[in-house]
Order: structure tokens, then C-alpha cells, then sequence
């Protein structure tokens, strides 16, 4: 029985740019014996596994403005972070958990370079609390945030929009593939169909007129909420696991468990607020300007860094700046 009855935050973490996690992922590319229906392009694209050094300062904005969490479990596949020594694991009490450990019974799913799968894991990582808070880790906090902006009189605090269920059938597949590739070739843009992953996620909770349209932010999570519905659903688990790369048939744990806490009444909805992505495929350096001012004057607490390799030099040092600025 899970003893830890305080607030954990999860990391899912992934340096690409290492040279045996890049020969594992090409064998698997060349091994992989179904090319599945539906498989999505761009979870295969080598951005996917960049590591721009933002999980430095994820850590460090957990510590600096959400000093209440407890440990921080960092999942890896066999690897380490090369700014983490023993000390410096040790002061922000962090543990390193490898996929093996979050699928034991279950390593024929193994290696997976697919971050859908990984989260589907999560709630089976040891010891972890009962309340969790997910974080990619390109999430950076930017001031102070209370524990009762994830977690409220034993409810789930969810951030979102309700938005109409629409169908996804063949045809509007077709076009979403095309506009994608359209989009990557010409524009540099990559989409990862982040809706039709929450669309498929609130149908498996049982909606079927609306979804829970959630921003990208900390994710909180209830570890038995996603416990109680796997042990009743093996298969569910397992079909959703079996995809080593990003593939439109799956469903996120993460959407599943939030439309699962509001469908049992244990969910507290607000509207998303303080909530802000730096995209590196389309900030130019004037919007740019505009978003990290807004971060320095305090008017942000979550943040995202998508894409940071896509930005230039001197972005990448604005951006960088700024954040060390804050977490100094």
C-alpha cells in the first residue's frame, strides 16, 4: 500500500541526441516489423528526441516556486542527465526511474521512443504519492503556484475549455495527414493531432458530446484513478502500449484519468490562466519579445518551451536569460 501521502511531480525525459538512445531508435525504425494504421509522422521526426538542456531548468523552477512538492521522479530509458551528480540529486531529492521499472510484466513494449506510451506508465512508477503532478519536461514554472491550483479539498484542479466531440473518420484523417505534411515541408511546422488525442481519451472515459479541452501545463494527476481502471482494463493498457513511435489510434493516460476525476464529480474545472507556450517554429523575435516580457513582469506561472532548437542563437540566449533571471 502507497504510504506517501504528500505531492510528488513526475518528468518523462529523453536525451536524443546520445548516441546509443539514437542507434536504439533507428534499429527500431528498421525492425519494426507493423508499419500500424494511422502511425503519426511526426512522432518519428529526430526533433521529437532533442534535448535542449530545458529539463535543467524545469527542475529548478519546481524547487524555486513550488517548494511544497516532494520528490521528483525523473523517467529515463537508462539514462542520466549530465548536470546530475549525486549532490546535486541528492539536495533536490530527485530519483531516476527507468522504463523498465514502470513497465515490469510488460517489456515486450520495450524500448519505446513514444512519449504516449511512456505516460501510460507513469502510475506504476514505486512509491510514488497518490497525488502526482506531471511535467514534460520543457514545463517551467515562472512564480509562485500554490498546491490548490492542482489539488483542492480531495478534487482535481483542471484548467480548460469544453469543446464539441467531432468525429475524425477516414476522410477528415486524410486531410489532417495532408495538411501536416503540407505544414512540415513548407513551414517548418510539426503537428502531433495534441486534440484528436484528448477527443479519443474523454471517449474512453464515457463522453460523447464534449471533451475537456486542457492547455499544455503541469498535469495533475490521481495515481488510483488511473490504477482502478487498468486493473479493470488489462487490454486497455496493453493495445494502447504496443506502439513504439506516436500512432492517432491512442489515447493519453494523462486526458484519460482528468475527464475520468470530472465524470466521478471529483474535479474542479477553472479556465486556463498565467498559461503560455514559446513556440520555436513561429515565434518571430518581436512575439517573442512580447511573451518573455510578460513572463519577467510576473504575469505568467506556466510556461512551455516547444521547439527551443528551432529558434536562433540569439532567441535561444533571450530565452535563456530570462529564465535564469527568474530562477536565480
Amino acid at each position: 500500500m502507497n504510504k506517501n501521502t504528500g505531492i510528488d511531480a513526475v518528468i518523462t525525459w529523453v536525451d536524443g541526441n546520445d548516441e546509443t538512445h539514437r542507434k536504439k531508435r533507428a534499429n527500431a525504425l528498421i525492425n519494426e516489423k507493423t508499419e500500424y494504421e494511422n502511425d503519426l509522422k511526426s512522432g518519428k521526426d529526430k526533433t521529437r528526441f532533442v534535448e535542449s538542456g530545458e529539463l535543467l531548468y524545469c527542475i529548478l523552477s519546481i524547487r524555486r516556486f513550488a517548494p511544497w512538492i516532494g520528490k521528483i521522479f525523473l523517467v529515463t530509458d537508462n539514462q542520466r542527465p549530465r548536470f546530475m551528480t549525486s549532490d546535486f540529486q541528492k539536495s533536490q531529492n530527485i530519483s531516476i526511474v527507468d522504463h523498465t521499472e514502470i513497465f515490469r510484466d510488460y517489456e515486450w513494449a520495450l524500448p519505446t521512443f513514444n512519449t504516449r506510451t511512456i505516460e501510460m506508465g507513469l502510475w506504476r512508477i514505486p512509491e510514488i504519492s497518490d497525488q502526482f503532478i506531471y511535467f514534460n519536461d520543457d514545463f517551467v514554472l515562472t512564480s509562485p503556484v500554490d498546491k490548490r491550483m492542482f489539488f483542492e479539498d480531495e478534487k482535481i484542479v483542471l484548467m480548460g475549455n469544453w469543446k464539441p466531440i467531432r468525429s475524425y473518420g477516414a476522410i477528415k484523417m486524410g486531410i489532417n495527414k495532408m495538411v501536416s505534411t503540407v505544414a512540415k515541408r513548407f513551414l517548418g511546422i510539426t503537428r502531433s493531432m495534441h486534440l484528436l488525442l484528448q477527443v479519443r481519451s474523454a471517449l474512453l472515459a464515457g463522453f460523447t458530446d464534449k471533451y475537456f479541452r486542457i492547455p499544455h501545463v503541469p498535469y495533475p494527476v490521481r495515481k488510483s484513478t488511473l490504477q482502478n481502471f487498468f486493473n479493470k482494463n488489462p487490454k486497455v493498457f496493453e493495445n494502447n502500449i504496443k506502439f513504439k513511435f506516436r500512432n492517432t489510434n491512442q489515447f493519453s493516460a494523462i486526458f484519460l484519468a482528468n475527464h475520468l476525476e470530472i465524470k466521478a464529480n471529483k474535479s474542479l474545472l477553472k479556465n486556463p490562466e498565467g498559461v503560455m507556450m514559446l513556440q520555436g517554429e513561429m515565434d518571430n523575435i518581436i512575439f517573442l519579445g512580447y511573451k518573455l516580457n510578460r513572463v519577467k513582469k510576473g504575469d505568467i506561472k506556466f510556461l512551455s518551451i516547444q521547439g527551443f532548437e528551432r529558434f536562433k542563437k540569439d532567441q535561444q540566449e533571450k530565452i535563456t536569460k530570462s529564465l535564469e533571471m527568474i530562477l536565480k
